[in-house]
């Protein structure tokens, strides 16, 4: 009975300490790969006719939708579409969904991209509030940098997403 006891505890502690915790490093590869893919999905859905660009103010395709809430961070991917002519409405439609490892958080972020080292955020997002980057037809995305840092505030990550199109960057630190 003693050995078994031991065992358990041995188990249940081999568990806690062998159990992978994402980094900030890995959830800015997550993050980087969504915007990625919102990218994509604005080249593929082509031009936003331009009446319906006119009256909502953006010629955006995709959307990337950043909201916190107290149970962490959820990034939704969003495509425009637009109601047949001669409407010049349009709605946001959800492509996909995914819900960032509650061990790192989202700090906040500047919006513009900021590829020197030393930087911090100049919004805070914190456990209520919300943003999007915007992807138009052509690739190009608004640009912006994500700041993301694990529960402690030891290790720090960053995406930056360039205004020119592309991959968005990851960097191992602010």
């Amino acid at each position: 009975m003693i050995t078994l006891g031991i065992i358990g505890v041995l188990v249940a502690l081999g568990v806690t300490l062998l159990r992978a915790t994402p980094q900030p490093h890995d959830v800015a590869s997550q993050v980087s790969s969504s915007l990625a893919e919102a990218s994509r999905k604005a080249v593929a859905g082509g031009a936003v006719r331009a009446d319906v660009a006119a009256a909502l103010g953006s010629p955006a395709r995709t959307r990337a939708v950043f909201t916190a809430t107290t149970d962490g961070v959820t990034v939704t991917i969003e495509r425009l579409e637009e109601d047949a002519p001669p409407s010049t409405a349009a709605s946001w439609v959800e492509l996909s969904s995914k819900h960032l490892h509650r061990s790192v958080t989202l700090a906040g972020y500047t919006p513009t991209a900021v590829l020197a080292d030393g930087g911090s955020p100049s919004v805070s997002v914190g456990t209520t509030g919300s943003f999007e980057v915007r992807c138009n037809p052509d690739g190009t995305c608004t640009g912006i940098t994500l700041y993301l840092v694990n529960d402690n505030g030891g290790r720090r990550a960053r995406v930056v997403v360039l205004p020119l199109g592309g991959t968005p960057m990851t960097f191992a630190k602010w």
